[in-house]
């Protein structure tokens, strides 16, 4: 963002997180570091930071796990939800650079409404947490990437989100069974 004028944006449509999930894991200092400077780059635009979307064709060394077809396996929410201590330092970072900037946070790969409610506690949790702790955080809105056609067939099952996005990449892959990296199907993606 250093060399972006803030005036010619409208804010931040999508931040991905992984570019942070190197070879090695980012502690929750590291995460609120790069967080907050966005926000506050953006000088009040909102900004939607997602979280970690590892797995699949993005693997991150000590976070994803080896797997047969990784793009039907952990990846995204399912592998933040299955790796807890990972997922908290990145939600109670998410949470102190809050309030520094009008941010959203969107998670990736939600399947079913389980899994939104499963991120969304461990969110009021550490909310908790940090309150007793006495350190400034702030709550986002909580939003979901539409990519797999369980969500998109039936939104009205996630009436507690506060906003969607269509992540069609993922969505047109999984709808026509087709991988978009794979040349003999192209024409369907």
């Amino acid at each position: 963002v250093d060399n972006i004028d803030v005036s010619t944006c409208d804010g931040v449509g999508l931040m991905r997180t992984e570019f942070l999930f190197g070879t090695t894991l980012p502690d929750e200092e590291t995460q609120y570091r790069a967080y907050r400077k966005v926000l506050e780059w953006a000088k009040g635009r909102p900004v939607t930071i997602r979280t970690v979307d590892a797995g699949g064709d993005k693997p991150v060394p000590g976070f994803t796990v080896a797997e047969t077809n990784p793009f039907l396996g952990l990846r995204g929410i399912r592998l933040s939800l299955a790796k807890p201590e990972v997922f908290r330092l990145q939600i109670r970072a998410l949470l102190r650079a809050a309030v520094h900037g009008n941010l959203k946070v969107m998670f990736p790969m939600v399947a079913v409404r389980d899994e939104y409610e499963h991120a969304a506690a461990l969110f009021a949790e550490e909310q908790a947490a940090l309150t007793a702790r006495g350190v400034a955080q702030k709550m986002p809105p909580l939003g979901i990437m539409v990519e797999v056609p369980s969500v998109a067939i039936a939104p009205e099952a996630f009436t507690e989100v506060a906003f969607f996005s269509i992540g069609s990449n993922d969505l047109t892959q999984y709808v026509m069974a087709a991988a978009r990296d794979n040349a003999s199907v192209a024409h369907l993606n």
